[in-house]
Parts: structure tokens; C-alpha cells; sequence
């Protein structure tokens, strides 16, 4: 890891190797989906995606117009 600073020595950004990057937006990804399955509907959630993977109970809906 390298660091840009100023010239007054503060850190301004850092340098990382693509690997130590996209660790990073893995571990994020993760745990959004920990968050999201964490909440009160993070079992439907669940159901619902093995209900996708399987092909069944599908709910088709329109979709509302934008609003501008």
C-alpha cells in the first residue's frame, strides 16, 4: 500500500494492489447481503429466491410510471 500526501505530509489518497481492491468490494458485497437478510424480511427474501431458482410463484406486476 502507498499513500499520496501533501506537501505538508497529510494523506491525501492511497495506492493498493488490485488484489487488496477487489478483497475489499467483496467483503462490502458481503456484507450487505448479511445486512439485508438480517432484516425482518430477509427470510421471505430468501424464500423468494428459491422460489425464482425453481421457477415457481411468480408475480408478474406493471410497473408504475415515473414520476418526473
Amino acid at each position: 500500500m502507498q499513500y499520496i500526501i501533501s506537501s505538508s505530509g497529510e494523506r491525501l489518497s492511497v495506492i493498493l494492489p488490485i488484489a487488496e481492491y477487489e478483497a475489499l468490494l467483496s467483503r462490502a458485497s458481503e456484507d450487505e447481503t448479511a445486512y439485508l437478510l438480517r432484516e425482518p424480511n430477509g427470510i421471505i427474501l430468501l424464500q423468494r429466491i428459491e422460489n425464482i431458482r425453481q421457477g415457481c410463484n411468480f408475480v408478474e406486476r406493471k410497473l408504475l410510471p415515473d414520476e418526473d
